[in-house]
């Protein structure tokens, strides 16, 4: 059976890396839709998907199939990127997402352009793919001719194979499953000094670190009152550090990017930005949100 396996694996990785990113987006909603038919979780994990987009985020019904499937096309775009780098043996730098890299480059560098000094963090949302992210991350990197780039993600380790061809000068302070939390945000403030530029993200929902005490700040989004994470707005008002909110698109097989205003952490009024940014967000394109299905997203109860 893991022969079997192997085998099916492989053919499903040729398959992957000989089609387009918009035949691959139609490969998600074939598959949603015929594994949801004898899959009862599969069918009520898309359902719950669209309704709470549908209920909470006003999403259209001509997107229906699309949100039911976004968990679907995350894994398969995560395993052609990272199939990409290993055929490769190097980083893949994909059209589309050197063209995010250098947009989202070309704001660092305007910031950088007044206050050559200045600490800049990064920070993409959580939308499309976490590997798709990452890689425009290190097309940032390149496009400013950054040796190093800190990045607090939320990956978990090596799931298609190993990660260390797709992140080459990026140091990964933490992902998901790593216990090493500890001093976690005094090794993101050195790394950050050290740059000038690192990357966090900074819509993390509270219920998708429920392992650990997560400080939260209370925030309205969509006019719903809302928590998000506190860790940045202490580092920044510390530090002086301006955010830069991003999140990336996928429509019709090709990526894109929506680049929000600089934020200034030690600004008061920074969560609440922060959090206008995410509702936009969350408005315009709930359909590929990595936290699409979970009901609660940012509401969450600071004293339990």
């Amino acid at each position: 059976m893991r022969g079997w396996r192997r085998r099916v694996c492989s053919v499903q990785n040729g398959v992957l890396m000989h089609v387009s990113f918009a035949t691959l987006a139609r490969m998600a909603k074939l598959r949603w839709l015929w594994r949801s038919v004898f899959d009862v979780r599969w069918r009520w994990n898309g359902i719950i998907r669209y309704e709470t987009g549908r209920d909470l985020f006003s999403l259209g019904r001509d997107k229906w199939l699309t949100v039911m499937a976004g968990g679907v096309q995350e894994r398969l775009l995560d395993r052609r990127i990272h199939l990409g780098q290993q055929k490769s043996d190097a980083v893949e730098h994909l059209p589309d997402l050197v063209a995010v890299g250098r947009r989202v480059a070309d704001g660092v560098a305007a910031l950088w352009a007044s206050q050559p000094d200045r600490l800049v963090m990064l920070s993409p949302f959580h939308y499309v793919s976490q590997y798709a992210n990452v890689l425009a991350v290190h097309e940032v990197q390149r496009a400013l001719g950054v040796a190093h780039i800190a990045i607090v993600s939320g990956v978990p380790h090596d799931q298609y194979g190993s990660d260390a061809g797709l992140t080459p000068g990026i140091e990964v302070l933490h992902t998901f499953g790593d216990g090493m939390r500890n001093s976690l945000g005094i090794r993101l403030a050195r790394a950050l000094v050290r740059d000038r530029l690192a990357v966090l993200f900074a819509d993390a929902a509270p219920h998708s670190m429920q392992k650990y005490p997560m400080d939260t700040t209370g925030v309205s989004i969509l006019g719903r009152p809302s928590r998000i994470h506190s860790g940045i707005f202490r580092i920044g008002q510390r530090m002086g550090v301006v955010l830069l909110p991003y999140y990336l698109t996928f429509e019709s097989g090709r990526f894109g990017v929506v680049l929000f205003d600089p934020v200034e952490l030690a600004d008061d009024d920074a969560p609440q930005q922060v959090a206008d940014c995410i509702g936009s967000a969350l408005a315009q394109n709930y359909e590929s949100n990595l936290f699409a299905g979970y009901p609660t997203l940012y509401g969450f109860a600071a004293v339990r």
